[in-house]
């Protein structure tokens, strides 16, 4: 072998004519996209970062949360309940109250039951003298105290549970005062 044909040191680098302007890259893409594909990378690989980031100390944060702790929404609860049918047929129901010196009541209610439940209307009309019984007993068994404006509420619900336990056809969902007086 000769040195001719061997390898040279000085073959090796760019020639003067291969050297490039200052700024401008060898190669087919500019100097300027280079540097903006760069700071695009950069900036993808920061939301990639926070993203990430977010999920996983969401993660850590809700482990063992999962819909077990969600509320449930009461069967009861209705942003608008559907309406109710009424049973307006009770007459005036009037009594005195249980207190020494009686005070005297007069009351006119309405039984609200689903429209669904045509057996429960004809049953309430069947009974019906039995439900107005009912309520003049449990009137009359309170004093006039316990028959003021603030009791309202809870008389409404006591009478609703007393006529339901009387009812086999189904179950009121509402006792509704129309009039409802009481005078010494």
């Amino acid at each position: 072998m000769s040195d001719e044909e061997g390898l040279s040191l000085e073959d090796v680098g760019a020639g003067a004519d291969e050297i490039t302007p200052a700024g401008r890259k060898a190669g087919f893409l500019p100097t300027f996209l280079v540097r903006a594909l760069k700071w695009v990378a950069i900036g993808l690989g920061f939301v990639i970062l926070g993203v990430t980031t977010t999920v996983v100390t969401f993660n850590l944060v809700n482990r063992g949360r999962a819909a077990s702790e969600l509320q449930e929404i009461s069967p009861e609860y209705s942003a608008r309940p559907e309406p109710l049918n009424y049973d307006d047929t009770m007459e005036e129901i009037r009594g005195v109250t249980s207190d020494e010196v009686p005070a005297i009541f007069s009351a006119r209610i309405s039984l609200g039951y689903e429209p669904r439940e045509q057996a429960l209307a004809i049953e309430l009309a069947a009974r019906k003298r039995e439900i107005q019984n009912l309520v003049l007993l449990y009137l009359s068994n309170r004093r006039s105290s316990e028959l003021r404006p603030e009791n309202y509420r809870q008389i409404q619900e006591d009478l609703r549970s007393q006529i339901n336990k009387v009812l086999k056809e189904g179950q009121i969902d509402a006792v509704v005062f129309r009039d409802f007086v009481v005078t010494q």
